[in-house]
C-alpha cells in the first residue's frame, strides 16, 4: 500500500504533472464552452512535457470520464441522422489514425494540424458557410477524416465542429451534435490505444490526477455557455479555433 501512495506522489509531484494541471484546466473550460476543442489544447500543451502518444492517451481517458457530465445536458438535443453515419465511419479510420501516430512524426503532425484549423477558421471567419446537403453520405466522410484525425493526433472535433457550426441549426443542437460525435470519438480512440497498450498504470494515474481540474473547468465552462447568444456561441468556436490553429501550429 505504501508503495502505491509513493508512486502516486512520485507522479504528481512533478513539473510536467503542474503544467497539465494549466492544459487540461483550459481545455476543460473550452470543451464545457464549446462541446469540443479540449483535445485541442490538451494534447499539444502536454506533449511538451511528455511522450506524443502517452499525452494523447491521458487526454482520451480524462475526455472519457469527462464527458459524462455534460451528457444530461445534450442527449435530448442530438440529430442522430448526421450523428450516427459521422461516428460509423470514424470507427474505421481511428484505428489507421492511431497506427500512424506511432510512425509519423508528432510535431509534423501538430504544426499540419494547426495549420488547417487556422485555415478553416478564418474561411468561416470570412462569412462562408457550408451550403451543401447533410447528409449520410457527408456525414460518413466527414466522419472518416475526422476519424483518422482523432486517431492520428487527438484532433478529430475540427471536422465536427466546422461541419455542425456552419450549419444553420440553432447553437443548442449544433453543441449537442459536437459534443456526442467527439465523445464517441474519445471513447473509440480508448479502445484503440487500449489496444497499443498505452493504458498503462502511470497513464492512468496521471489522467485520473487531472480529472478534479478538468471537471471544474468542464462546469465553468458550460455556465459560460448558457448565459452567451447563439450569434455569440458561433463567433467565440470559430475566433477560438483560429486561436488554437494558429497556437498548435507554431508549438
Amino acid at each position: 500500500m505504501l508503495t502505491v501512495v509513493t508512486d502516486f506522489f512520485e507522479v504528481i509531484l512533478t513539473p510536467a504533472f503542474a503544467f497539465s494541471v494549466f492544459a487540461v484546466s483550459l481545455g476543460g473550460i473550452v470543451r464545457g464552452f464549446s462541446g469540443s476543442g479540449s483535445g485541442l489544447i490538451m494534447i499539444p500543451l502536454m506533449s511538451l512535457v511528455y511522450w506524443p502518444p502517452q499525452a494523447l492517451t491521458m487526454a482520451i481517458l480524462i475526455g472519457v470520464v469527462g464527458a459524462i457530465q455534460l451528457i444530461p445536458q445534450t442527449i435530448r438535443y442530438v440529430q442522430w441522422r448526421h450523428v450516427l453515419p459521422m461516428t460509423a465511419s470514424a470507427a474505421i479510420a481511428i484505428p489507421i489514425g492511431t497506427a500512424f501516430l506511432f510512425i509519423v512524426d508528432p510535431e509534423i503532425t501538430r504544426r499540419s494540424i494547426g495549420g488547417l484549423v487556422l485555415l478553416s477558421s478564418i474561411v468561416l471567419l470570412s462569412g462562408w458557410t457550408y451550403q451543401g446537403p447533410r447528409n449520410p453520405i457527408t456525414s460518413t466522410a466527414a466522419g472518416a477524416v475526422a476519424g483518422f484525425m482523432n486517431g492520428f493526433a487527438g484532433a478529430g472535433s475540427v471536422i465536427p465542429t466546422l461541419y455542425f457550426v456552419a450549419g444553420q441549426e440553432r447553437a443548442i443542437f449544433s453543441r449537442a451534435n459536437i459534443f456526442t460525435v467527439v465523445t464517441l470519438f474519445i471513447i473509440i480512440t480508448a479502445i484503440a490505444l487500449a489496444f497499443r497498450g498505452m493504458v498503462n498504470a502511470e497513464s492512468v494515474t496521471i489522467a485520473a490526477a487531472l480529472l478534479a481540474p478538468y471537471g471544474v473547468a468542464i462546469w465553468i465552462g458550460s455556465r459560460l455557455f448558457h448565459r452567451s447568444t447563439d450569434r455569440a456561441y458561433r463567433l467565440a468556436v470559430l475566433w477560438l479555433l483560429a486561436a488554437i490553429g494558429a497556437f498548435v501550429a507554431v508549438i
